[in-house]
């Protein structure tokens, strides 16, 4: 065992971590979309504030450790590093511009106690953009998984970052198309 093996590993528990909290807010924003009164979408809410404790510092190790991994192999210079920078300051430029701004949103048109849903909070809570952004991202790292284990040029790089992206919008579909008037009660 040498420092190389022991990065190594806390870049992969960093990288399950991050999609531990990508689980988390994608499992809360899907639930939160379901809720029907003030303290059952608090209680996603407070669920959904777990994700970033888990995802915003595993994907500063990630940063951190896949630097050094990189520096260490001599792969600075090859095309997917940077490819993979571009695609992590998407993903959380994504969570920062789209997910941080709906959920105060969403938290300021809930009323006290466990009342029922006003009209204004509903909309917000069926808004798909949080559900969208959530699939994005995850595919987005999943595309940096990817390269990590394929080791693609830059071009290449951000295709696969293209088509991550797509995929995610794809999986978002459901999300904006009109839930039937059964599912909505």
């Amino acid at each position: 065992m040498n420092l190389y093996t022991i990065v190594l590993f806390i870049h992969l528990v960093s990288a399950l971590a991050l999609f531990i909290g990508f689980g988390l807010e994608w499992t809360a924003v899907s639930l939160l979309r379901r809720s029907t009164n003030a303290e059952q979408a608090r209680a996603w809410l407070r669920v959904y504030r777990v994700s970033p404790p888990v995802s915003g510092p595993a994907l500063l190790v990630l940063l951190l450790s896949g630097g050094y991994l990189s520096y260490l192999s001599g792969l600075m210079k090859q095309g997917w590093i940077p490819a993979t920078f571009v695609g992590i300051a998407i993903i959380v430029l994504l969570g920062a511009v789209l997910n941080v701004p709906r959920l105060r949103a969403i938290r300021n048109a809930l009323p006290a106690g466990n009342e029922p849903l006003p009209a204004a909070a509903t909309a917000r809570l069926n808004n798909p953009v949080l559900a969208t952004s959530v699939r994005v991202r995850s595919m987005l790292a999943l595309g940096i998984v990817f390269l990590m284990a394929t080791k693609q040029g830059f071009g290449v790089s951000m295709i696969v970052f293209g088509c991550a992206a797509v995929l995610g919008l794809l999986l978002a579909i459901p999300v904006w198309l009109p839930r039937p008037a059964s599912a909505a009660n």
